[in-house]
């Protein structure tokens, strides 16, 4: 799937992620005519306001600071970008125009901050690519924020990546591939770092090793799925990449002292009698 026809969707997952609420479907909307006041006068671009939002969407992507991104991106809705009425041909052109400039503004910006250069410019590629061969913007709010999170998520995963202490990078990736079947290998590859160093910074802040926390964390997930949804024991151990379905049963029960099917049975029974 295309980055820029899968934004609305990183922005309702991002949202998710952060307010632990399903997302809503709405989305901020920008004039694509000018915007007029209560007299019918034509309200002008205010460049000083556009400056300030500008300044704090790129802040908050190399700070990764999802409030504040938020609270730009709604103050950015406010701002008449577009001094246009009536031709849509001009209206789209200007929208092409406007954001290929925004996401010049945002790459130069990622790259002063210390993202790699080569990273920066396949990014812009891939995204200029896609726009350019987008006849009519679809909704151009959604592709604005979507790139705007586009930029924001590729900067916090390198930051998560690069600068966090080893131990928190481990759990890091795991967490974000607990559906594989993850192995010291791919840690190892994916955070370049070597492989003997892994388990010992991860037990000296847990106590566990790598293998015993993926073990944990898949179980800990299993657990909401049993509870959450109405998939089958085989379709929940082929979800978190259990090798088979008895392995599964046998990690869980070691973990738990239940089976995932009594689990499933007993849980809400042992809840309303607490």
């Amino acid at each position: 799937m295309s980055t820029l026809t899968n934004l609305k969707s990183i922005a309702q997952i991002i949202y998710t992620l952060k307010t632990s609420r399903s997302a809503p479907d709405e989305t901020l909307h920008l004039q694509h005519i000018s915007k007029v006041d209560q007299n019918g006068i034509i309200i002008k671009f205010d460049s000083a306001a556009y400056y300030k939002v500008e300044k704090d969407i790129i802040q908050a992507i190399i700070y990764s600071h999802q409030n504040d991104l938020i609270n730009a991106l709604e103050r950015i809705s406010q701002i008449n970008l577009f001094n246009v009425q009536n031709d849509s041909c001009t209206t789209s052109r200007l929208e092409k125009n406007y954001l290929i400039s925004y996401i010049a503004i945002l790459n130069r910006a990622v790259i002063q901050w210390g993202y790699p250069v080569s990273l920066a410019f396949k990014v812009h590629h891939e995204l200029m690519k896609e726009l350019e061969s987008i006849k009519k913007i679809p909704t151009f709010s959604q592709v604005l924020q979507g790139i705007t999170w586009y930029y924001f998520q590729t900067i916090k995963e390198y930051r998560t990546t690069n600068f966090l202490p080893l131990h928190l990078r481990i759990k890091s990736y795991i967490n974000k591939h607990i559906g594989e079947n993850i192995t010291l290998n791919d840690i190892a590859s994916a955070l370049h770092a070597s492989k003997k160093t892994l388990n010992p910074a991860f037990k000296k802040e847990y106590k566990l090793t790598i293998t015993q926390f993926i073990r944990q964390r898949k179980v800990a997930v299993a657990k909401e799925l049993l509870i959450s949804c109405e998939s089958s024991t085989i379709e929940i151990s082929e979800l978190l990449s259990f090798s088979s379905q008895s392995y599964f049963i046998k990690t869980f029960k070691d973990l738990t002292g239940t089976t995932p099917q009594y689990f499933r049975e007993h849980f809400f029974d042992q809840h309303l009698h607490l």
